[in-house]
């Protein structure tokens, strides 16, 4: 058997994780947020100031700025599973984008 078949197979063999599987809790929570802030009970935060999200540990930072949107990108790619999905998930950022404020963060998120 060649490498190139027993990656093949390998890869066939292992089931692929559900997203939900590989984001935080928290992260979930605010794409949740996002779709429907009246769940929450909490009133939207006003736009935190850039040097306020600068100082934000790695983990926040990210979740506060591209984790939201990456989600629904990632989302979309995998029930869409486009033949070139580098540039689908690039086309999907810049598309989608607006939806977002400066910081990256769902405007209702906070």
């Amino acid at each position: 058997m060649t490498e190139n078949a027993t990656e093949e197979r390998t890869e066939s063999t292992t089931p692929a994780q559900p997203i939900s599987n590989v984001v935080s809790e928290a992260t979930h929570k605010v794409v949740g947020m996002d779709k429907d802030p009246d769940i929450s009970g909490i009133p939207p935060a006003p736009k935190k100031a850039r040097v306020e999200v600068q100082s934000l540990p790695t983990r926040q930072y990210l979740d506060q700025t591209v984790v939201p949107i990456l989600l629904q990108a990632l989302s979309c790619l995998a029930k869409e599973r486009p033949a070139d999905p580098i540039s689908f998930l690039a086309g999907y950022l810049l598309r989608n984008k607006s939806q977002y404020d400066s910081g990256g963060s769902p405007p209702t998120s906070q």
